[in-house]
Order: C-alpha cells, then sequence, then structure tokens
C-alpha cells in the first residue's frame, strides 16, 4: 500500500517521543478533530453545496442564487451612490454589478478606517462558449454541429464523449432577454463532442500530445441529426442546419443573427454526487471556485453576532482568464463599493480616507489549492504539499516557478492567520501549489495587494482534478474552509 506523506498512523503518533510530540508540526485529518456534533454538521453542509452545484454553474447563475439567497436571509440591495442612507453596526446588505459580480456585507462595530476583513472568491469556470456564429452544417456526416471557444485553462480532451449542457441567455435587438437551459431537466436532451474511436486513431490522433488531441478548432457539439422535410422547403441546401433554425425559431423566436448578441455557455453535464464507499468526497464541475464562493457566503451568512470589523464578502468574474474587464477583479467596481460602505457609515469621502480603508483591511483569496492527486504524486514537493481531508489551505504564495505573478504575504499575516485558525480548532494546512518547477498558477490575491495596498493571503479548499469536467473534494475540507471563513470574519 503507498503510503503518502504525513498521513500518520495512530501506532507512529503514539510512538513519537515527548520531544517530537512537543516541538514537531501536527498534520492531523479534519476528520479526526472534528467532535460527533461537527461530523453530523459536515454531511448537512455537503448536502447544501450539493444543490448549490446543481443549481448555480456559471457566473450569471452564481450572481442569481447569491442575491436570491442572501435576500431571502435579511440583506438588502444597494446601488452604489444612490438612496444612500446610513448603514448601522449590523446592517446587512449587498451589491450586483453586470449580473456577474455580487459584494455582500455585515457592518461591523469598528469603523472601516481601523479594519475591513474582506473575502474575495470567483464564480467563473473553465467550461466553453458558443461561438458568435456557431451553426453549421457538416455535409459529409449528415448532421448540424455548433462550434465553441473555450473558457480558461482546460484540457481539451477531457471535455470529449461527456453529457454536456447549454445554459445562458440570448438578447435580440429590441433588449428581450431569453433564458436558454437545457439539459438540466433529465427530460432534456445533452450535447456531446465526438472523439474518434481506437480503431481509426493512427493518423489522425495517435501522435498529437496531449494538448491537441482535441484540438481547439475540434470542440464542435453534435447539434442535431433530422433534416428539414422536403416538403417545408424544396430549395434548401443545408437541411440540418436549417431544421436546427426552426427548431429555435419555435421554441425562442430567434433567427440565426440573433446569436450574434447570446451569451451561450457549454458546462458539464456530469451530476455532483458524493465519492467512495464512505461519501468522503464530492465530485463536481465548478469546485474551483464554487467551493470557495459558496462557503465564504454561507459563513457571512451564518453570522449570529456582529463582527468587530465589517466583514465583506466580494464575488468576481473572469478569474480564469485573468481577471480582467469590468467584471474582473481588476476592475474599479469593488473601490467604488468600498467607497459606497465608507460614506454609508459614516466616514468622510476623501482620498486619505479611502487610501487607509483599503490599506487597513485584510483579506482572504478564497480559491482553492491542488491536493496531492494519489496517482500523480511527483508533482509536488511532499513537505509542502495539500494533503485531501487535512483542513483548508493556506498558501504564503501562489505563482509560477520563482513566485512569478504572485504576492508573497508577511510572515506577520501568517502568524495573525495561524493564531486565529488554532484557537478555532480548525484542521488547516499550510502548502504550496506545486513543486517548483513543475508550473503554477495565480489568483486574485496580487491584484489586491497591489490595488488596495493590503494584506492578502489565499486561503481555500484543496482540490484533486482542477479544472477537469469533474473535480474532487473532501467533505471534511468543505467544512473545514466554511469554519476557517467564519473565524475570520469574527476575529477582531
Amino acid at each position: 500500500m503507498t503510503k503518502l506523506p504525513f498521513v500518520e498512523s495512530s501506532d507512529e503518533e503514539e510512538n513519537k517521543s515527548s520531544l517530537e510530540k512537543k516541538l514537531a508540526t501536527k498534520y492531523e485529518f479534519g476528520w479526526d478533530i472534528f467532535t460527533d456534533n461537527q461530523k453530523k454538521e459536515v454531511f448537512s453542509l455537503a448536502e447544501d453545496y450539493l444543490e448549490f452545484l446543481r443549481a448555480a454553474r456559471t457566473e450569471r447563475e452564481r450572481t442569481i442564487w447569491t442575491s436570491k439567497y442572501v435576500e431571502e436571509r435579511g440583506f438588502k440591495r444597494l446601488e452604489i451612490g444612490k438612496n444612500v442612507s446610513v448603514l448601522n453596526p449590523g446592517d446587512k446588505v449587498y451589491y450586483v454589478n453586470r449580473f456577474k459580480n455580487v459584494a455582500i456585507a455585515v457592518i461591523g462595530q469598528k469603523s472601516m478606517l481601523e479594519k475591513t476583513h474582506i473575502i474575495g472568491s470567483h464564480i467563473d469556470t473553465p467550461r466553453m462558449d458558443l461561438k458568435m456564429r456557431p451553426l453549421y452544417e457538416d455535409g459529409k456526416a449528415s448532421v448540424a454541429m455548433l462550434k465553441t471557444h473555450y473558457y480558461g485553462g482546460l484540457k481539451k480532451y477531457q471535455w470529449a464523449c461527456i453529457p454536456l449542457h447549454m445554459t445562458g441567455i440570448i438578447v435580440k435587438r429590441d433588449g428581450t432577454k431569453i433564458n436558454v437551459e437545457i439539459g438540466k431537466d433529465p427530460k432534456d436532451p445533452v450535447f456531446v463532442i465526438p472523439d474518434i474511436l481506437p480503431h481509426l486513431m493512427a493518423n489522425v490522433q495517435a501522435k498529437r500530445t496531449t494538448t491537441t488531441v482535441i484540438k481547439g478548432e475540434e470542440l464542435n457539439l453534435l447539434a442535431g441529426g433530422f433534416p428539414i422535410s422536403k416538403e417545408e422547403d424544396k430549395k434548401a441546401k443545408n437541411r440540418f442546419k436549417l431544421y436546427i433554425l426552426k427548431l429555435l425559431n419555435e421554441k425562442y423566436d430567434i433567427i440565426e443573427e440573433d446569436l450574434q448578441s447570446a451569451e451561450l455557455n457549454i458546462v458539464s453535464g456530469l451530476d455532483p454526487r458524493y465519492v467512495g464507499f464512505d461519501k468522503s468526497m464530492i465530485g463536481a464541475a465548478g469546485h474551483d471556485d464554487g467551493v470557495c464562493t459558496w462557503t465564504g457566503i454561507r459563513a457571512l451568512v451564518d453570522l449570529k453576532e456582529t463582527p468587530k470589523n465589517t466583514a465583506v464578502m466580494s464575488i468576481f468574474d473572469k478569474e480564469e482568464i485573468g481577471s480582467n474587464g469590468n467584471t474582473g477583479a481588476q476592475s474599479a467596481w469593488i473601490r467604488f463599493v468600498m467607497n459606497d460602505l465608507m460614506v454609508r457609515t459614516g466616514i468622510p469621502e476623501s482620498l486619505t480616507n479611502m487610501h487607509l480603508t483599503l490599506s487597513n483591511s485584510m483579506m482572504l483569496s478564497a480559491d482553492v489549492g491542488a491536493a496531492i492527486n494519489p496517482i500523480f504524486p511527483t508533482v509536488h514537493d511532499p513537505l509542502n504539499a495539500a494533503i485531501l481531508g487535512k483542513g483548508v489551505v493556506v498558501e504564503k504564495h501562489t505563482g509560477a516557478r520563482g513566485k512569478s505573478s504572485s504576492s508573497d504575504v508577511l510572515a506577520e499575516v501568517m502568524a495573525y492567520l495561524r493564531n486565529i485558525f488554532d484557537e478555532g480548532k480548525i484542521p488547516y494546512q499550510v502548502v504550496e501549489l506545486g513543486a517548483v518547477d513543475e508550473g503554477g498558477g495565480g489568483t486574485i490575491a496580487k491584484f489586491f495587494a497591489e490595488s488596495f495596498n493590503c494584506d492578502v493571503v489565499d486561503v481555500g479548499t484543496p482540490v484533486i482534478g482542477m479544472h477537469s469536467p469533474y473535480e474532487i473534494v473532501h467533505v471534511a475540507d468543505l467544512y473545514a474552509t466554511y469554519l476557517a471563513y467564519k473565524v475570520f470574519y469574527e476575529a477582531k
């Protein structure tokens, strides 16, 4: 049996010297730390999280879900600069930006000038989007097809031969919005990217690298296999394409040109489920970064007392493609939200006060970390790698190779987090993404370290199979992440 690093048996723990027990770092499974009541809460939380995964798969869906969820729990929607009312400690509010961003806040006892606790996550996830002119007919195969453009860093071959759903909106020239949802209902059809059979792959696919097993322009969906009848249109050249256009027109009252002003996303159709005999894990698309988003929202909503510091949950789009645009973490929108909260809580509007408020804030960049894959452990440094089930991950830095494109956290800030997590008896592990020269990745942390001049630490849930159509998290880590965010919101 393969032994993973730091997975210690009870016998090994008992055989440690007293000095070793006192001085050496302890690595314990979250399940071993939790009380019996907490273990019940683990699966109660997991059930709620599974509901979220099924309901909200894209940034637009997650914005709608979040708005409804917090409003049902007493949060009031505000518009920046409009109907400026006074906010008092304990007040609960939220903001929405362009159907892709949400900021949620509980006003604290202290002035925001002193300190604000912010958790930032992202709600976009790797997927495929329909192109502006997606529908075409393949005459040789006699089928209608849809062209896509993949979004974010994904392994393209993983998306072939699995059920795919379509979700999003079509906006007609007059501004009419049409919601599209195909695949979620079990009675709906699904979409598939067909791969080549192994019998005939020798000259077409066998010599390709893993990044080109399926190429970007080959990520095309089977859309239909019936032609329009000759009685309906005797002169039609593209009978299969025309039949799909007819169906779309009958159901949505659109023509082909309307697809040019649409956001139609193709997402994994694999149902979120427990994984393993013991149901210890959850498999689903969109853990990155749905798991940190959901636990952050839930932790904020579950606060029973007014926090010392104003607690803010900020949710962003476009993280998977660089956090650019007016809905990404580099947008000025969150600064406008912070300024609006300052004004409503009685802080005079000035550049100095804005600077102090942002600089004195502390932020958790809530994004997932890479757990050791038991099949491919060599891409990690085992001494500094996350392990599934051992708690929320704290990353002093992200980046690639020489910490490129990363914010490296101050030792004082790491000590602060260690203290509040230890006091809260929360299982956590201080890790890095992978072995030094294997690659790397970034989060939104660097953007806020730079633009806010505040302290930011990456804290999130460990994941196996990141960016795949079926990522894996541990239920104990889900709960540990929730507890970590809640303790952070409550901390002084």
